[in-house]
């Protein structure tokens, strides 16, 4: 089996590895392989279900709610819970 050496891996870059796997209570290398396993099959498209969840959840949508209103049926909001665009942040103004 191949190996692979990679350098120079920023701290926060290892840190957040470290973190994401002991969640899924796997040995760093182990959760590695997998990721880079996956990266090497072809794309099959689709939705990316996991990426959908951050999105929607970073947009305070979640599946018991809100009630669904005409404004939910805005393509711009739909664009921003499938990631293709940035929900743009209310700036403080001073008085």
């Amino acid at each position: 089996m191949a190996a692979i050496i990679i350098r120079n891996i920023p701290e926060d870059v290892h840190a957040a590895l470290r973190r994401r796997a002991a969640a899924k209570h796997q040995p760093v290398e182990t959760f590695v392989r997998e990721a880079i396993t996956e990266l090497a099959k072809p794309s099959r498209g689709g939705i990316d279900f996991e990426k959908l969840a951050r999105n929607r959840a970073a947009l305070g949508l979640h599946e018991d709610g809100p009630v669904w209103t005409p404004a939910l049926d805005d393509p711009k909001l739909s664009r921003q819970v499938l990631g293709l665009e940035k929900p743009k942040t209310r700036s403080k103004r001073k008085k």
